[in-house]
């Protein structure tokens, strides 16, 4: 009991430092997830302290994996951990049944997990933590007290600084699709002889209050006893999806506008705003001018929005704003820039830097970026 108590002790805090650290480099994206699951249970109450939340969770992993490791504050970790993990086991098998959400986010997107995948993973941690339940006793302190608190102390600073410096000034790993270096426009365009996706054609019929779905090749010698419902596409297999699968620009009226921003080759500006009554107060003038200075010297600038373009267009007009919004819809917006509102310089189709709502930069700086 007493060698799987430390196996199991290494392992768990070693996995949950990881975890932690994953996730408090992106908690914007963490916070995504959890208003996920708080829809599928219909508690959007608490979508607005869902940063809040997922920054209580990176700090929380990664605090008590270090306690783990040092062999401090057994019971009261082992409890916590025993509790958390048993919440996250049931969410994860729900999910694994369901298919409501196919990421748990539990390494962020540096790793994609499918909710089997999550919740057999969680399963084993729920064994591992048990054995660390029942066998804290086997766990000593790796150092006198003094030292173990002082070092648990910094690991609880230092989670706390890198959780809100990444939340503050943009993640400081990125793995999405649209990370400084990628081209937008390359990563949308699907290959010629790519697979394609395979879909079945099905039928759904009524009969005795019950429904039936059947495909072309199956259907019952007695048809005419059935009332036709419906007819819809079931995917059997996925075809190759490019990264980029959802990036498409909007004006007003409809037309899409997304070849004209790949048809600029020239350096340009991207404001994503994805709601614009939920972004940072106090950054409206500072782009306003920033936008100005820009398309004064003939660069294009580009203002994109999942809010309605009628209301987008109320306020530009209230704050003077001398640039249009067109529309995008939130999931692309939300994984451009890991803020609201944020910046993204391009040179034709190449992303050179972002900018978060905390560090927005004069048309200088951006000149700087520009060499």
């Amino acid at each position: 009991m007493k060698w799987i108590t430390q196996i199991s002790r290494i392992l768990v805090g070693v996995l949950f430092i990881i975890s932690g650290l994953i996730k408090a480099n992106d908690t914007l994206g963490f916070s995504y997830k959890l208003i996920e699951y708080f829809e599928i249970f219909q508690m959007q109450f608490l979508d607005s302290y869902a940063v809040a939340m997922s920054m209580a969770i990176c700090i929380f992993e990664i605090v008590s994996g270090v306690a783990l490791l040092l062999g401090i504050y057994n019971k009261l970790n082992s409890w916590l951990l025993l509790l958390l993990i048993t919440f996250f086991t049931l969410l994860t098998g729900y999910s694994a049944i369901t298919h409501k959400v196919t990421d748990c986010g539990c390494f962020g997107d540096a790793i994609k997990l499918t909710p089997f995948t999550s919740f057999i993973k969680d399963v084993v941690l729920l064994v591992l933590i048990l054995f660390i339940f029942f066998g804290n006793k086997y766990i000593q302190p790796l150092f006198n007290k003094a030292i173990v608190t002082i070092a648990l102390s910094v690991a609880f600073l230092v989670s706390c600084f890198f959780t809100f410096y990444t939340y503050m000034f943009l993640p400081v790993k990125d793995f999405l699709p649209y990370k400084i270096g990628n081209n937008i426009e390359a990563l949308t365009i699907v290959p010629p002889d790519a697979e394609k996706d395979v879909v079945e054609m099905v039928f759904i019929y009524e009969k005795g209050g019950q429904n039936f779905e059947f495909n072309a090749n199956n259907l019952p010698e007695d048809l005419d006893a059935y009332n036709f419902v419906d007819r819809k596409d079931k995917l059997i297999k996925e075809g190759f999806k490019p990264p980029i699968h959802d990036f498409k620009i909007f004006d007003g009226a409809g037309i899409e506008y997304t070849d004209s921003l790949f048809a600029n080759d020239t350096y340009k500006l991207v404001l994503v705003q994805t709601k614009i009554a939920d972004s940072r107060k106090g950054t409206t003038q500072s782009i306003a001018t920033l936008a100005e200075a820009w398309k004064k010297n003939g660069y294009a600038f580009w203002a994109l929005t999942s809010t309605n373009l009628e209301d987008a267009s109320k306020y530009a007009t209230e704050n003077k704003l001398p640039y249009t919004y067109c529309n995008m819809d939130a999931i692309p917006l939300k994984s451009m820039v890991r803020s609201n509102p944020g910046l993204i310089l391009m040179k034709k189709n190449t992303i050179v830097k972002k900018w978060s709502s905390y560090n927005l930069p004069s048309y200088e700086v951006v000149k700087k970026y520009m060499k």
